[in-house]
């Protein structure tokens, strides 16, 4: 079991390639302030508020062995053990959301809420929303790459034989003109996904969710192929800001919900792929409001009926030390969590939804330092054996294996020509290198069937 330390420290470099120092230092002091309350004398916590419902309330185990305690607390005797699909009787609640209080054997007893599914509450997947058209066909695979500069564009499509391209936009104040870029790319012969991220401190707020979709169709009608509909929502930085709780794989799904109902209504033909999580086992195995693990996140999405608002599961793959074809054995101490491996984490995805839905990677890559510096920064020091050979060769790996796998639709590398290099070593994950060369380009063309 990795120490605290460890545990922080690969979290962080899970999440430093988009977060700033300052917002680094904000995530470590949380993790202390937690540790501080964790070791706290039990005298000295609260005892959890118990608020009894109006009504008793039906809820369904949604993880395989669910545990029942005495008290609503982890330290808490177990009185009894619950299986995926038994249905249990509630009729209380903690104040904070976390806990179901219910009744076992005639003895009461408490299980956490983020394991189970409170019918009617899912929005009925048989029932899409007005104005939704067809599912666009699943043609097969391809794959391309998150790019910077549109004049990357026609190198993408001619030395390494892509036809998609990624390009995120962040919409506080409503949608930008993304012509230039739609121009761009299909004058490559490329198609152009679009990550979409609104306002994040407004993404719980389901009052925000019509606004942010309409944004949405905007960029669908200007010409976008495809559209993610926001980034790793399972991280509270991502969905509604750090330390404010908003997390919530239901609320999350009804974003998604009303951005598939407004692309729709303007072209249909426009692939949705929901917000791929952060693929992590930081918070145990748990989904709260404070954060989950992509595996729990994922779960609840599909049991609140997200299936039906979604053409493609949206999937992350860019923070390991291993290659494609390592399923186990990686050099951390929670070497058996699928964050670590390609078919691990396909894996969490596919099976969320019954095999029911193609995956898309929207970021997948591997970190090397070769010919850029002497070593990777702190948070990404578990990437300093990777080689420029091994980015080239797990790549092109990846196309193969995620071809070979059909069930992948689309791949995007994360990245084309992304130059930043300090605490966020972006163009260490670069595939055309800060001296303009390609290593991967030959590898990736000669397996793209171009």
């Amino acid at each position: 079991m990795p120490s605290l330390p460890e545990m922080a420290s690969l979290f962080f470099a899970r999440i430093q390639r988009t977060t700033s120092m300052k917002k680094l230092a904000t995530l470590l002091a949380c993790v202390i302030a937690a540790c501080a309350v964790a070791q706290a004398p039990a005298s000295a916590q609260t005892a959890p508020v118990i608020v009894p419902l109006t009504t008793p309330l039906t809820v369904v185990v949604n993880t395989n062995v669910l545990n029942v305690r005495q008290q609503p607390d982890l330290k808490a005797a177990i009185i009894g053990k619950l299986t995926r699909g038994q249905s249990i009787s509630v009729d209380a609640k903690t104040k904070d959301n976390r806990w179901w209080r219910t009744s076992l054997n005639g003895q009461p007893g408490f299980v956490l809420a983020a394991y189970t599914v409170a019918p009617g509450k899912a929005k009925p997947a048989a029932k899409p929303p007005a104005g939704a058209g067809a599912t666009p066909a699943f043609p097969g695979f391809d794959f391309g790459a998150h790019f910077r500069e549109t004049g990357i564009l026609p190198r993408m499509r001619n030395e390494a034989g892509m036809g998609w391209a990624k390009y995120q936009v962040v919409m506080e104040g409503g949608a930008p003109d993304i012509s230039s870029l739609v121009n761009a790319a299909h004058g490559s012969g490329i198609k152009l996904l679009i990550g979409a991220v609104g306002n994040r401190g407004r993404a719980g707020d389901a009052t925000y969710h019509k606004e942010f979709a309409s944004q949405l169709a905007n960029l669908a009608a200007q010409g976008a192929d495809a559209i993610e509909v926001w980034n790793e929502p399972n991280l509270d930085r991502e969905y509604g800001g750090s330390g404010r709780g908003q997390v919530n794989p239901e609320n999350y799904a009804n974003m998604l919900r009303e951005a598939y109902g407004a692309i729709k209504s303007v072209r249909p033909d426009v692939i949705v792929i929901s917000g791929a999580t952060a693929p992590t086992g930081y918070f145990g195995g748990n989904c709260s409001n404070a954060g989950c693990d992509d595996g729990a996140f994922v779960q609840r999405l599909a049991a609140a009926g997200a299936g039906a608002w979604l053409d493609c599961v949206g999937a992350h793959h860019n923070g390991t030390m291993v290659g494609p074809d390592q399923q186990s054995g990686a050099p951390v101490g929670s070497a058996d969590h699928s964050q670590w491996y390609f078919q691990g984490t396909l894996a969490v995805n596919v099976n969320a939804f019954g095999g029911k839905k193609p995956i898309c990677w929207t970021e997948l890559g591997y970190v090397t330092k070769d010919g850029i510096a002497p070593a990777l920064p702190g948070g990404f020091s578990w990437g300093n054996n990777i080689t420029l050979q091994n980015q080239t060769d797990w790549l092109r790996r990846a196309v193969e294996l995620s071809r070979a796998s059909k069930r992948v639709w689309i791949m995007i590398i994360w990245n084309a020509d992304f130059r930043q290099f300090d605490d966020d070593p972006q163009a260490g994950y670069s595939i055309f290198r800060p001296d303009g060369s390609c290593p991967a380009c030959g590898g990736l063309k000669a397996v793209s069937g171009r």
